[in-house]
């Protein structure tokens, strides 16, 4: 699998294929990256070589869909001790394993991102707000809330929630959605994600790192040479 290179830090990658070799590529062409444990089905030699790539950014998750609540935990506490950056623990997880999971990760220096997704709507701009406040008070280092739009006012509500907020990652997932995730980079998100190439999109919506990367130089190049008067 080619995949085309992007230094950008703002841009993780998601890792999703259950190949080394194009898990080790991605891994070559990108500053940060997302390992989906879940999906990739590594063995632990090849998931600690990927952690320990130089100079790269990780964020381990491994979400519920495959695996039960032990292994995900043993999945997860292994990145953590084998230098992930960040470890993504769900705000709907059982009570047990979050508390672990952050516990583990405080003790070993690792950022904890608590999330949030809805797969069917956009909840109310009070429901999101509170949705983030009970994520901070899990010790969560980054919230990231991620809803699915259904329409441009959608959209333009998840992004409302960067006013007042820091260390938060929101967007919405579908077309619908699509301008949010290079959006809110600008309005203070410190990533974004994106897929490694079109046909490995790890949520519905999500752009490959070349278009984002892409997308984001045209805008800035667009800006420097027109700047506001």
């Amino acid at each position: 699998m080619l995949v085309e290179k992007v230094n950008d830090p703002r841009i993780c990658v998601s890792m999703t294929t259950p190949n080394f070799a194009d898990c080790y590529g991605i891994a070559q062409s990108c500053a940060m990256a997302e390992l989906r444990l879940d999906l990739m089905q590594l063995k632990p030699e090849q998931v600690k070589q990927l952690l320990e790539h130089k100079e790269l950014q990780t964020v381990a998750t491994c979400r519920a869909s495959k695996l039960d609540t032990s292994e995900r935990l043993r999945q997860l506490q292994f990145a953590i001790r084998h230098g992930a950056s960040y470890v993504d623990v769900e705000m709907e997880s059982d009570e047990s394993y979050r508390t672990a999971l952050v516990k583990f990760a405080e003790e070993h220096g690792c950022k904890i991102i608590i999330s949030y997704h809805n797969f069917e709507q956009t909840p109310c701009l009070p429901e999101m707000r509170k949705i983030i406040a009970d994520c901070r008070r899990m010790n969560a280092d980054i919230v990231k809330l991620v809803t699915t739009a259904r329409s441009a006012h959608d959209s333009a509500r998840v992004m409302s929630l960067y006013e007042g907020e820091s260390n938060l990652v929101a967007f919405a997932m579908g077309n619908a959605g699509k301008i949010t995730r290079i959006a809110c980079l600008y309005l203070g998100a410190p990533f974004t994600y994106a897929a490694p190439a079109c046909g490995l999109e790890a949520a519905p919506g999500q752009i490959s790192a070349r278009s984002m990367n892409f997308m984001i130089q045209q805008f800035e190049n667009s800006t420097t040479q027109n700047p506001k008067t």
